[in-house]
Order: C-alpha cells, then structure tokens, then sequence
C-alpha cells in the first residue's frame, strides 16, 4: 500500500480515537497485516489485550522463580492439558524445571512488547489469539541473567466478562526462522 494511504488511515484513526466505541471487538482500523491474519489491534482493544497477557506473564515468571508450575496452572488450569513440546505448546513446565537447574532464580523482568507491538487474530466475540514478540530476563542468585527474546500466540476465551488464557504456543526455532523470512518479505 502507498505510503500516502497509509498516511491518509493513520489520520482517519487518529481522528476517531475520540469517537465512543461499542463493547464488542471493535473493527480493526489497522493496515498492517501480518501472516495469518494477525493486525495491530485498535488502541481500545490493545488496552483490553494486553492486560490478560500482562497477567499471564506475571504468573509464569513467578512459577519460574519458585519453581512451582502449580502458580501459573492455578490460575490457567487449561495450560495443564495437550502439552506438545516438540510443537511449544503449552510449554511453561519445560521452562520451570529447565530454569532451575543449577541456579536459584530472583526476580524477573518481562515486556510483552520489546521486539514487536501484539497483534490480534480475532476468532469471534469470545476468542482472540494474540502474537506476542517479547522478552523476559530472569536475574539468578548470582546477579547474572537467563532468558531472552520469544515469540508465541496467547489464545483468549472470554467468559464472565474477562479474558482468560486458555492455551500458549511458543514458536519453536524452525517456526521462528519460517515467521522471520514472511516478514522479511
């Protein structure tokens, strides 16, 4: 697309962000595609997404740091089920016990969007997936640092008027490489 259409969208959303939205998924006023069908969501929707995702890091790094994966899967029971880590799907346990061998974790630092802003797939008015590009950094006991960059899809299920984590699947290498080259292009 020509920048000039872009420019044109860009003005065209910047001057409907003071216009009410309705409380469903709003339209996704965004042209830039990603592969399969993910977009940069509309600035009321990225609120609502990142908060659950927010979440959701906030329990993973936390069942990393006490090595318990019983913090994370009390509070998403549904991360326990269909495990593939050949596929990274729901792979937090992996990351729990491969963390804490030989080292004792303190604190950690995470940012849903240090490489890339999320982007949205919307399924219907009920589920999302998200792609996240980020990062998390665990400082061990020793002040030195594991972790690093990670891409993955967050599925989202909205019930009782809340978005909940349903499943992760964390880009595997092979996929990571195939997803770079798509963007590149």
């Amino acid at each position: 697309m020509p920048i000039y259409y872009r420019s044109l969208l860009l003005i065209i959303l910047l001057s409907l962000l003071g216009c009410q939205q309705d409380s469903q998924i709003s339209e996704n006023l965004h042209s830039q595609n990603d592969i399969e069908g993910f977009v940069e969501p509309a600035p009321s929707d990225w609120v609502e997404f990142t908060k659950p995702v927010r979440e959701y890091m906030h329990h993973r790094t936390q069942a990393v740091i006490h090595n318990d994966i019983n913090i994370l899967w009390g509070r998403y029971p549904e991360l326990k089920e269909n495990m593939d880590f050949e596929k990274g799907v729901n792979v937090e346990k992996n990351e729990v016990e491969s963390l804490n061998q030989g080292f004792d974790l303190v604190d950690a630092n995470y940012n849903i969007e240090s490489y890339d802003r999320i982007k949205v797939n919307v399924i219907n008015d009920k589920e999302v997936t998200i792609l996240v590009h980020g990062s998390i950094v665990y400082v061990r006991d020793d002040f030195d640092e594991s972790g690093g960059e990670y891409l993955m899809k967050v599925f989202l299920k909205q019930s009782d008027n809340q978005w909940n984590v349903v499943k992760t699947d964390e880009y595997t290498l092979p996929e990571y490489k195939e997803w770079f080259q798509d963007k590149k292009q």
